[in-house]
C-alpha cells in the first residue's frame, strides 16, 4: 500500500497543518522557517506575531528589524510585550515599526526617563494603534489624550497596573465605552469601594472588573467587595508574561478564571431563586 505524503494534501491544508505545528512551539517554528522558501513565507511571519521582549532579547529584535523591511513588522506583529526593562527609547523605535499591534502590554517607564524633559513621546505612538486589549501602567494611561486614539470604541480588555498606591479613581475610562474586562492590578493597602462603583457605573459594556492583588490581601479583599457588584472578582497576581502569552498559546489565563468565578456566582444565584 503505498504511504502518505504531505505534499499530497490541498495546499491550504498543508500551510494550516504547519501553521498549527508553529504556533504551538516557538523552537518548531524557527525549525520550519528553515526548511524551504515556502515555508518560510507560512512561517516566518507566525515567529513574530506574538513578541514578548526584556532585558536579554530586545537587543536580537532591534537587530533583527534592521534586516528585515520595515513593513513586515507592521503586518506580522499582532501581540507585544515591552516589559519594564526594556530601555524607554529603545521601546520608542519598536512601537513606530509595529504598527499593526492589537494586543500590547506596554510595562515601559516613560515617565521616568522623560520626566525631566516634560516630554511623553510614547503617547503619539500608542494613539494610532489598531488596539482591542492594553495593560499599561495607570499613570501613564492617565497621560493619553484619548480623542486621538483610534482604538477607544475598540479597546474591550484593560489592564491598569499600579506601580504605587495612587486613586482608583480613574476618570479616564470615560472614554472607553466598549470596556467588556478592566483589571486592576493593586499595590493598594486599602479597598476604594466608592471607586469601585464609578467604574462599574460608567462603563455600559463592563462584564469583569478584577482586583489583583497580593496573595495575603486577598481574603481581606475578598470581604471588602463581596457586596460591591457580582462582576468584581478578587485573584492573587499572577506571573505576568506567562499570564499575558496565555491566550495566544492557548492556556486558562486571568480573564478566564475570573469569568469561570462570575459563572459559578451566577449558578449560585439562579438555584437560589429556583
Amino acid at each position: 500500500m503505498q504511504g502518505f505524503r504531505l505534499q499530497d494534501l490541498p495546499v491550504e491544508l498543508e500551510r494550516t497543518i504547519f501553521e498549527i505545528a508553529a504556533r504551538l512551539d516557538l523552537k518548531t517554528a524557527m525549525n520550519l522557517s528553515l526548511v524551504c522558501r515556502q515555508l518560510k513565507e507560512w512561517i516566518q511571519p507566525l515567529i513574530y506575531e506574538m513578541v514578548t521582549l526584556g532585558t536579554g532579547d530586545t537587543a536580537l529584535f532591534l537587530r533583527t528589524m534592521e534586516m528585515l523591511p520595515a513593513d513586515f513588522f507592521a503586518r506580522s506583529v499582532k501581540r507585544l510585550c515591552l516589559t519594564v526593562s526594556v530601555d524607554p527609547n529603545d521601546a520608542q523605535r519598536i512601537l513606530r515599526i509595529c504598527t499593526g499591534i492589537s494586543n500590547l502590554a506596554c510595562w515601559v517607564d516613560f515617565i521616568g526617563r522623560f520626566a525631566l524633559t516634560r516630554s511623553t513621546p510614547f503617547r503619539e505612538l500608542l494613539h494610532p494603534l489598531p488596539l482591542r486589549r492594553l495593560s499599561i501602567e495607570a499613570a501613564h494611561f492617565q497621560t493619553l489624550s484619548f480623542p486621538q486614539c483610534a482604538w477607544i470604541h475598540s479597546l474591550t480588555y484593560l489592564d491598569l497596573v499600579f506601580w504605587k498606591e495612587d486613586s482608583l479613581l480613574i476618570r479616564e475610562l470615560r472614554f472607553l465605552p466598549g470596556l467588556t474586562h478592566v483589571a486592576l492590578l493593586l499595590q493598594h493597602s486599602s479597598i476604594e469601594t466608592s471607586a469601585l462603583a464609578y467604574i462599574l457605573s460608567i462603563l455600559p459594556s463592563l462584564q469583569v472588573l478584577c482586583l489583583v492583588t497580593d496573595e495575603d490581601d486577598l481574603e481581606r479583599y475578598e470581604q471588602g467587595t463581596r457586596l460591591v457588584d457580582p462582576r468584581v472578582v478578587c485573584l492573587p497576581h499572577p506571573e505576568s508574561v506567562l499570564d499575558w502569552e496565555a491566550p495566544y498559546r492557548g492556556r486558562p489565563d486571568m480573564w478566564s478564571q475570573a469569568e469561570e468565578i462570575i459563572e459559578q456566582r451566577q449558578l449560585a444565584a439562579n438555584r437560589m431563586e429556583e
